[in-house]
């Protein structure tokens, strides 16, 4: 066979050799044409096109900062994180040079459908108490088409890619004005977009269910195919919030849905429907599938008594979402009443991670009616929570962080985290510690979405690498 090979070695007419082996360990020679043609399962290592050897992986992340002082390579294949450590080449490379390495931000509470109305508002519209938006919304509204949600929405997806977005939940509109157009739409754009980020669809009540036609839509949106039953029990006449709350835990068990409630967006515990929720998830025995947004008024509460709602809420493993920038620019008719003052409109966020729960963070309302200012960025949020709730300690700025992604994901069921197995939608971000990520850009130098690059700034990566 040497004879032979040299021999052919000779001959310039004859392609190229290449050498591997069998199942049993035995050489085999073969050309590159003829090597094309055997059997996958015959032929180690792997060869591509043209007799190339193909990477262990598909993506490497190379030098890569996964904690405070470790830097490693991130291999991933087939969507998921395959190895951690020194790893050789694969077939595409990033280096990342010591920036921090993260799992892609989960925005877990946004109206996308609500989106960028602000371009259909006139400054009098500004600075409106929340039932003033809540009428005005409903006459903006009237006017919806699938066209002008979809164009908004779209812009607001893409802003939150840009911004590190892998993962989102949206409360999207079900109510007689607008009836199921929301709904449609982004159906649409959740299967337009299924390769570049993960939504999830809320059907929200915006209007109430208690009505037997607004029940109707709800139950039309989750046969349409919504994620989630939404609440909102402050939409329904005094008395009714108890009645709000059963519907939804009937439409949940109807259609074996997760919950996710907006209660108490106001700083007044005597109006609190925490507690009903409570009561509700554990007369249903939904334990571990009810999330609550805002829960504000919990930070009104004598410490005794939000310590016994706080352990209720993690025995029955309640989630919880704060939206800090639209929360603390919300205004409530002018009483003078002390009860309802923002003295600081987020709940209490440090108890909560303290005894365990899971708490996430959403943007809320991004360009619209409830919030002129969103600009997507997650960063941003972070900002607003960590000064407005003092979480200025390390343990705390992770725990805010972890809130931006895998308590997010965990929300949403998605198996996020820089280890072994889990999905690789992952961020390379624009600083070398956590303390700087929250200083550095709010766009992500580098975008992955399950093992695939989104988008890549080689110049901002090589920037800085010390």
């Amino acid at each position: 066979m040497h004879s032979n090979l040299s021999n052919n070695f000779g001959n310039q007419n004859l392609k190229p050799y290449i050498l591997f082996l069998d199942w049993f360990g035995k050489v085999v020679i073969e050309t590159t044409e003829n090597a094309k043609k055997i059997p996958k399962q015959f032929s180690y290592p792997p060869f591509g096109k043209g007799g190339n050897y193909l990477s262990e992986f598909s993506l490497v992340i190379k030098n890569a900062r996964i904690n405070d002082i470790t830097i490693s390579d991130i291999g991933i294949n087939n969507g998921k994180i395959e190895n951690i450590g020194k790893l050789k080449n694969g077939e595409t490379n990033i280096d990342a040079n010591k920036h921090y390495v993260i799992s892609g931000f989960v925005n877990s509470h946004c109206h996308l459908d609500k989106s960028n109305l602000l371009d259909k508002m006139t400054e009098d519209h500004l600075g409106k108490t929340l039932e003033e938006n809540r009428l005005l919304l409903k006459k903006l509204k009237s006017s919806y088409s699938e066209s002008d949600i979809k164009k908004r929405a779209t812009d607001t997806i893409e802003r939150m890619l840009s911004k590190g977005i892998t993962a989102i939940r949206t409360q999207v509109d079900v109510d007689p004005t607008a009836e199921l157009v929301p709904i449609k739409s982004l159906l649409k754009l959740r299967e337009k977009y299924k390769n570049r980020v993960y939504i999830e669809i809320a059907a929200f009540p915006q209007e109430g269910v208690i009505d037997e036609a607004k029940r109707d839509l709800m139950e039309k949106a989750m046969e349409l195919g919504a994620d989630v039953v939404g609440g909102l029990p402050l939409v329904e006449a005094k008395g009714n919030e108890k009645r709000h709350l059963e519907i939804l835990f009937e439409l949940a068990k109807q259609y074996n849905k997760n919950l996710d409630i907006q209660v108490d967006e106001t700083n007044d515990p005597r109006m609190a429907i925490l507690p009903e929720v409570i009561k509700k998830t554990k007369e249903e025995n939904f334990n571990d599938r009810v999330t609550v947004t805002h829960a504000i008024a919990l930070s009104r509460l004598p410490t005794e008594k939000a310590k016994e709602i706080i352990e209720q809420m993690k025995a029955l493993k309640i989630n919880v979402i704060v939206t800090p920038s639209a929360n603390m620019i919300t205004r409530f008719a002018e009483v003078s009443d002390l009860w309802i003052r923002p003295s600081n409109s987020i709940t209490r966020v440090t108890e909560l991670y303290d005894n365990g729960i899971n708490v996430a963070l959403g943007t809320d309302n991004v360009r619209d009616i409830f919030y002129p200012f969103g600009n997507c960025s997650m960063i941003r949020e972070l900002h607003m929570l960590i000064s407005a709730t003092r979480m200025t300690t390390r343990e705390y700025i992770d725990a805010a962080l972890a809130m931006a992604t895998t308590n997010g994901a965990k929300l949403l069921g998605l198996n996020y985290g820089i280890a072994k197995g889990r999905q690789a939608d992952i961020i390379i971000t624009g600083g070398m510690s956590k303390l700087d990520i929250l200083n550095s850009d709010e766009t992500i130098p580098c975008v992955i979405k399950n093992g695939n690059i989104l988008s890549l700034d080689k110049n901002r990566l090589e920037r800085r690498s010390n």
